[in-house]
């Protein structure tokens, strides 16, 4: 071989060996492979926490079913007890006193009271009235050109300057 050919040769091993030893040593990829590895901790942390609450909740339910079952079965024993033990006078006192009595009292039914001051205000009755009034009413005479005596001009735009030296002129 020739002295061109074994420098181009010994040239590109050189450089698929550089370009080997570049993309090894390359910080990104040591970088992008932490980020990843990092990503996949947090997924995995974020998935043992949703499993954990979804489990806590789950308890719970099963605790809150287990108190209602145990109330019923409190409240069952009670009544048994109740209807077992006490004479006939004391379970017709039992039941005037129960909460299922209380909802059908016959309360007399009456508007909402108003616990406004009595200062003179919006929710006072008179509000707005005038004690005497002038007399009777009378209809306006509405004249178009004729302006009334507390007229406000408009404001007035100051920067169309063009329009008001127009008006000026004429």
């Amino acid at each position: 071989m020739d002295m061109l050919t074994t420098n181009l040769i010994s040239f590109v091993v050189g450089l698929v060996l550089g370009a080997g030893l570049l993309y090894w040593l390359l910080p990104a990829r040591r970088q992008s492979s932490r980020v990843l590895r990092d990503r996949d901790d947090a997924r995995q942390a974020l998935n043992h926490y949703r499993d954990q609450v979804d489990h806590h909740f789950l308890r719970t339910a099963e605790l809150v079913n287990e108190l209602t079952n145990a109330y019923r079965a409190v409240h069952q024993q009670l009544s048994e007890g109740a209807s077992e033990l006490c004479s006939e006078a004391g379970r017709q006192r039992a039941a005037a006193k129960s909460l299922d009595a209380a909802g059908e009292q016959n309360m007399p039914v009456s508007q909402p009271l108003d616990y406004a001051p009595k200062a003179k205000g919006t929710l006072a009755e008179d509000f707005g009235l005038r004690a005497n009034p002038d007399g009777p009413f009378e209809p306006v005479n509405v004249d178009d050109n004729a302006k009334p005596a507390n007229f406000v001009e408009p404001p007035r735009d100051y920067a169309d300057v063009d329009s008001e030296s127009d008006d000026k002129k004429a």
